[in-house]
């Protein structure tokens, strides 16, 4: 029984095949779990100087039955620098992957977070988040008596099941209003649009398309509404070079979207398919098609119809964001939590909550001489 921590790309690049193994095994696993995912994050931001791999690999009997894909991110407070500990890449579930076919779970993760705990020279804080409610990882940080206390709700993901129904018409009749209903035949009477779905091994220029149109919005919700705050990750170069990399010839990767009769992307919605399970990601419409309301309705309309005669996608994920227009389409979601634990042995550690204290009380007097 020994664990290795791997530091580098050659030794990313050589666990692929027990990292997909042990995701193929591990229930609890997402598509954020994969190695195609974390491994293309990493060759984008990798190269990033405030950032460190610090993957571990347990072993049992020579055989690797657990990956905690963890990094160490550099966080530059100018007055003192702090070491975060935390997942790789950036998504709405994390977990440790694990085969516990032999070995109890629990035993397993207690030796990677002992891992952790020998290794605290080199963290000033842990930080994992996204840990969703039903997964051993959360269930042993709950349970344990030092680990529970920095432990907290962090936010809750929405989902559509369609075997919660008999049939599409029972999920219209339960969950959808005739208003909602008839915004889908205006549309279909206005612009005759079609619904579509392509992978990311069938169309090349996919990525291009719903990054212009996602930048045309950002640009019409900035200029027309107001909204300056709203931004556009097609924007950023890395994100670029990581998501091409990602979706060039992938096949789990989904694009939903309504075309009119001209052959315009009226509305996108991008996901992610593991298991049976769509993962919302991004969203995008053209401002040409903003007089119509509803229109993100009318396509998760064709969305969910399109699960009935699937055999392939069973759910959608919406996502993590309590907001109320998910819990407007589904009675089923769960909760994630995150850990928060800072090194008590490190004084960067201690300057550093000493700060935030400080801000906290500076914050905290403002407010009260305004209230005054």
């Amino acid at each position: 029984m020994n664990t290795k921590i791997i530091t580098d790309m050659d030794g990313f690049l050589s666990i692929r095949e027990d990292w997909e193994r042990l995701a193929d095994q591990d229930p609890d696993a997402t598509y954020y779990s994969t190695f195609e995912f974390n491994f293309s994050w990493w060759q984008t931001f990798g190269g990033e100087k405030n950032k460190e791999l610090f993957i571990l690999c347990h072993y049992r009997d020579n055989v690797m039955v657990a990956i905690a894909p963890l990094m160490i991110r550099v966080i530059d407070k100018k007055i003192v620098k702090c070491r975060v500990l935390s997942f790789l890449g950036k998504g709405d579930y994390f977990n440790f992957i694990i085969d516990s076919s032999k070995f109890k779970s629990s035993a397993i993760i207690r030796e990677l977070m002992n891992t952790v705990e020998e290794h605290s020279g080199r963290w000033d804080k842990v930080e994992l988040t996204h840990l969703r409610m039903d997964t051993q990882l959360l269930k042993y940080l709950m349970r344990h008596d030092r680990y529970s206390k920095h432990t907290e709700y962090l936010t809750s993901c929405a989902r559509i099941n369609s075997d919660d129904y008999c049939s599409y018409a029972d999920f219209e009749k339960e969950m959808l209003s005739t208003k909602l209903r008839r915004k889908r035949v205006k549309l279909q009477d206005d612009t005759g649009y079609r619904f579509r779905v392509v992978t990311g091994s069938q169309s090349e220029d996919m990525y291009d398309k719903i990054a212009h149109i996602h930048q045309l919005e950002k640009k019409y919700l900035n200029e027309v509404k107001g909204r300056h705050e709203r931004g556009s990750l097609f924007e950023d170069k890395n994100n670029e070079h990581f998501l091409k990399r990602l979706f060039k010839g992938n096949d789990k990767i989904l694009f939903f979207y309504l075309e009119s009769e001209d052959g315009e992307i009226i509305i996108y919605k991008c996901c992610y398919l593991y298991r049976n399970v769509l993962y919302g990601w991004n969203t995008g419409y053209s401002p040409k098609f903003s007089h119509y309301h509803g229109i993100s309705d009318v396509l998760l309309m064709e969305m969910v119809e399109s699960l009935f005669h699937s055999s392939c996608t069973k759910q959608i994920d919406f996502g993590a964001g309590t907001y109320s227009w998910k819990f407007r389409w589904t009675n089923r979601f769960s909760v994630s939590y995150s850990f928060n634990m800072w090194n008590e042995s490190s004084q960067q550690s201690k300057l550093l909550r000493l700060l935030i204290q400080s801000r906290e009380i500076v914050r905290a007097f403002k407010g009260l001489k305004n209230a005054l």
